[in-house]
């Protein structure tokens, strides 16, 4: 059965591209879970981490540069990353999604979308696997980081390409090198083109494995500054816990010095060691004289609340914990005395 050019582009298209809206669906089935957790997976996984997307036609593709709603893009095209979520999420609701849906041919190259649906150790079947292929540039000027990552992309199938059309070179010329006897000037024209052949394929082999050690250090690269990233924002959090409780301790202390520095006597900081012995032993003949009862301990009980009375009654007031601190002097000295 023929296939007619247009039907062979299609089938060209489908396996080189996939689009956003039917990502979502193929990570459903293949990976036996819901459309939330494949849009989940598409949305954190792949659109966060795009630079661009491919805006896929049968015969041509171009780059779209993505960016957030806030950024000011100079790049054209391009579309924002809020947008691609809200009409991905709104087409999933209806099941379908319209051809002027601005996310309608917005896509990605299916060769390097399926291994790495592989790499996170999705199973997927091998007529998948070996049936995709890497997108071929029909339409890209090369001015741009998309275009040029499509072109890289591009270069396997331009390989295999190449590659084809020297073998059926060589064999043209060795049919038409058998039936004219070897020719002197036919010979060298054969050993030209082949030698030209050559370096091109060699060229494009190059140019592929230089591509691939790039893309390889930048994936690399890229993953580096994620656990980066992510470390730094773990020290920070835990630098901020800690900083916020040494603050509350700090806080905390300063609060019960001032309450220390309110209720101590303020009178006993201006008095000498030997004065305060002085001052103690004074006190402990008057309070012995008027019958005041010392043996409460830290110096409360009857004898504080009367002399407390007392210093209000004769407008000298003293506060309890005053009183207590040398009713527990003299306590002391009774002690020291009556041993």
């Amino acid at each position: 059965m023929n296939v007619s050019f247009f039907e062979q582009q299609e089938q060209r298209k489908d396996k080189q591209f996939i689009s956003i809206f039917d990502s979502v669906s193929f990570v459903s089935e293949h990976g036996k879970g819901t459309l939330q957790q494949a849009f989940d997976l598409i949305t954190s996984t792949f659109l966060r981490k795009q630079t661009y997307l491919l805006l896929i036609t049968p015969t041509t593709v171009k780059a779209v540069y993505v960016c957030s709603s806030y950024e000011q893009s100079d790049c054209e095209p391009y579309i924002t990353f809020e947008s691609i979520i809200h009409e991905l999420k709104m087409c999933l609701d209806r099941n379908s999604i319209g051809t002027g849906n601005p996310i309608y041919k917005l896509g990605f190259g299916k060769k390097r979308f399926v291994e790495q649906l592989v790499n996170l150790g999705m199973q997927l079947p091998e007529q998948i696997i070996f049936n995709t292929e890497s997108p071929d540039i029909t339409d890209a000027n090369y001015t741009s980081e998309g275009d040029e990552l499509a072109f890289y992309q591009g270069l396997p199938k331009e390989y295999d390409i190449l590659r084809a059309d020297n073998e059926k070179l060589k064999a043209q010329y060795q049919e038409l090198f058998n039936k004219k006897g070897q020719p002197e000037a036919f010979y060298n024209i054969q050993k030209q083109l082949y030698e030209s052949g050559r370096e091109q394929l060699t060229e494009c082999k190059d140019k592929l494995d230089k591509s691939l050690l790039e893309v390889k250090s930048l994936n690399s690269h890229c993953n580096y500054l994620e656990r980066s990233l992510e470390q730094s924002k773990r020290k920070a959090e835990l630098d901020q816990q800690v900083a916020e409780k040494r603050i509350a301790d700090l806080e905390n202390q300063l609060a019960q010095a001032k309450a220390e520095q309110a209720d101590a006597p303020a009178d006993d900081k201006e008095l000498a060691p030997n004065s305060q012995v002085k001052v103690t032993h004074m006190l402990y003949a008057i309070l012995k004289e008027h019958g005041y009862d010392l043996s409460p301990p830290k110096g409360k009980g009857v004898a504080n609340d009367q002399i407390v009375a007392a210093s209000k009654t004769y407008k000298s007031p003293v506060t309890r914990n005053f009183v207590a601190n040398w009713l527990e002097r003299a306590h002391q000295l009774d002690i020291d005395l009556n041993k």
